[in-house]
């Protein structure tokens, strides 16, 4: 059964609305219309397949289903992509990969214009039954009814609206903070950042440093998008185009110890 995405949670806010989320293998496939168009995985410590051990984990990022006529195209528009190490008919974004987020956006944002090189009509989905339609539709009622009421899901209801002052005043635990979870509040206590005061305290790039140097998994700029937003009320993706430029630059200058 599909465990509950963490790290790959935010990639959810870029798809288009009337996507369908099912079960896939141990991760999530999401479904336009009639039309595979991702699958999401985060298993770790998975490298090795057929006895050849490859440099990024290979069930951990983004899974683009496309046919294979298009692919050698698509491998030339997004250099960045590969063919997965297991499937091979579908095209792979590996989350170690650099500038992973920015490539991302980019295929989605293909997606939501509904490009034809990417998605493929599943064997069994090719003659869509009317309770697929109505699940669809009802999935896209959903987040209409969840945009119009401009709620942040993810984070606590309380502190949707209210100025950054309050949220530092009100706020009990990391988690608490936009576009930060459980999983990163266990990072920060790793990290020796132990409350909100903390972190405010340090400021996102002071956080960064202490952050990377507990763990140098948490050298991506992601992560440095999520402190950003945090310390400013704000969902990870729609801080400013500068504030991401500043970002990036700043992990890229990070240094981590060897493994």
């Amino acid at each position: 059964m599909a465990k509950k995405l963490t790290a790959l949670i935010w990639v959810e806010d870029l798809l288009p609305e009337g996507i369908l989320r099912k079960p896939m293998f141990g991760g999530f496939a999401y479904y336009l219309e009639d039309r595979l168009v991702l699958v999401l995985f985060e298993n770790l410590n998975d490298r090795a397949h057929q006895g050849k051990l490859y440099e990024f984990e290979i069930w951990f990022g983004c899974l683009f289903p496309a046919e294979r006529k298009d692919h050698a195209e698509l491998l030339r528009r997004y250099p960045f992509l590969r063919p997965h190490p297991v499937l091979g008919k579908w095209l792979y974004l590996p989350s170690e990969t650099e500038d992973f987020e920015t490539h991302v956006e980019q295929i989605l944002a293909q997606i939501r214009a509904r490009s034809p090189f990417f998605g493929v009509v599943p064997p069994t989905k090719k003659k869509r039954t009317e309770g697929l339609k109505k699940e669809i539709k009802a999935t896209a009622d959903r987040q209409k009814s969840i945009l119009r009421e401009n709620i942040d899901t993810k984070v606590p209801r309380m502190f949707s609206d209210q100025p950054i002052r309050k949220i530092k005043a009100s706020a009990r635990r990391i988690s608490d903070l936009k576009n930060l979870g459980p999983k990163s509040e266990k990072e920060f206590e790793r990290a020796g950042i132990k409350s909100v005061a903390d972190l405010f305290q340090l400021g996102w790039k002071k956080a960064m440093q202490k952050l990377v140097q507990a763990n140098r998994k948490n050298r991506h700029s992601v992560f440095a998008y999520a402190l950003i937003g945090a310390l400013t009320n704000q969902v990870w993706h729609r801080i400013s185009d500068k504030q991401k430029e500043e970002a990036r630059r700043f992990v890229k200058s990070l240094k981590v110890s060897p493994p």
